[in-house]
């Protein structure tokens, strides 16, 4: 049996603008721990907005090119998906299935690219998405895809399961793969930066309506599968053993 491959086909970014007077004037780059401060939007009178992209993953297993989270628009506009799809060998055509952790922009614009391939998506982030963004965005970045909602865990093959992990949204999830090293875990959102996993603590951004405490309950489910590496959605791969930054 061929050995279960784990890409990063991008590391995550953030960038945090403030203007005055029409001017940008502060840009911070993330992934970094901690968080950037409340006080940042504070000083500049709320005059903030963000543009990110989260960890983009490649899958390669049972022959099959799994992708987790594709990102936002701009990486395929301007062509840097394609390119790095090229360094390993790969086509957009090449990828056979797509995972959607949860329905953010930033998680799920890069989708355009793969129309017609199936999407792994829970159920509830369908509709979470219509609500939060508005059904035109659902259409042109999830119904263009062959869409396979689950409800609860599956395998996606004898290495690659699905696990359901709500908090930071209702139906998020994350991806656990069996390698030859030990399981990774690709938990998107559901840990934005480390710290978030290694104290157990709920995301900065938790659904409405979801308690706190279902957040946490996500990561220890991710913590009882036992992996030695674990991918957040916005910050470095860690290994939870040793707290150890993983580089790529």
């Amino acid at each position: 049996m061929e050995s279960t491959e784990v890409h990063i086909l991008f590391h995550c970014f953030y960038m945090q603008m403030g203007v005055t007077n029409g001017h940008p004037i502060l840009s911070i780059r993330w992934p970094l721990t901690p968080m950037p401060e409340p006080e940042i939007g504070e000083v500049y009178k709320n005059l903030t907005f963000n543009l990110g992209s989260t960890n983009t993953i490649l899958i390669k297993d049972d022959r099959k090119n799994i992708l987790v989270d594709p990102g936002i628009l701009q990486l395929g506009r301007y062509g840097a998906f394609q390119s790095r799809l090229a360094e390993l060998g790969l086509k957009t055509e090449d990828i056979d299935v797509v995972i959607n952790t949860h329905c953010h922009y930033d998680h799920i614009e890069g989708n355009y690219l793969f129309e017609g391939k199936p999407l792994i998506i829970h159920e509830k982030e369908i509709e979470y998405c219509r609500n939060l963004y508005w059904p035109e965005f659902a259409e042109a970045f999830l119904g263009i895809l062959d869409l396979k909602p689950i409800e609860r865990s599956v395998e996606v093959t004898e290495n690659i399961s699905v696990i359901e992990t709500p908090g930071h949204t209702p139906g998020s999830i994350s991806v656990i793969v069996k390698t030859n090293k030990g399981k990774i875990a690709c938990i998107g959102d559901a840990a934005i930066v480390k710290e978030d996993y290694l104290l157990f603590r709920p995301p900065s951004v938790v659904t409405k309506n979801i308690a706190p405490e279902v957040s946490v309950a996500s990561l220890r489910k991710v913590a009882s599968c036992k992996p030695f590496l674990v991918i957040p959605g916005h910050d470095a791969p860690f290994s939870p053993s040793n707290s150890e930054k993983f580089i790529d």
